[in-house]
């Protein structure tokens, strides 16, 4: 799961959102109604899991009028039913060039 959030300078959120990536075959259900875990278990050919070698993801978002800095921070977690373990965390300040 990637958690990416934007704030101005004054610490008031603009950009809020996650990006779930899915390992095969997790989100659906079995026969009886189960989730499983089991990669082996193929049950679609939509791979949501996070490619080998994809490096980037690209989230959009436009600027409130008059804010000139902004920090990002990016947050990678990997889970597994109710287990999370954090990965990467990263924070990088922004600031808007003049026009």
């Amino acid at each position: 799961m990637l958690d990416v959030t934007a704030k101005d300078a004054q610490g008031v959120q603009i950009l809020g959102e996650t990006k779930i990536f899915n390992m095969i075959g997790y989100t659906e259900k079995n026969l009886k109604g189960e989730k499983s875990v089991d990669n082996w278990l193929i049950r679609s050919w939509e791979d949501k899991a996070l490619q080998p070698g994809k490096t980037e993801h690209v989230f959009k978002f436009s600027l409130p009028q008059g804010v000139r800095f902004y920090q990002v921070q990016a947050v990678l977690t990997y889970q597994v039913g109710d287990s999370i373990t954090p990965m990467t965390q990263s924070s990088r300040q922004f600031s808007v060039p003049n026009e």
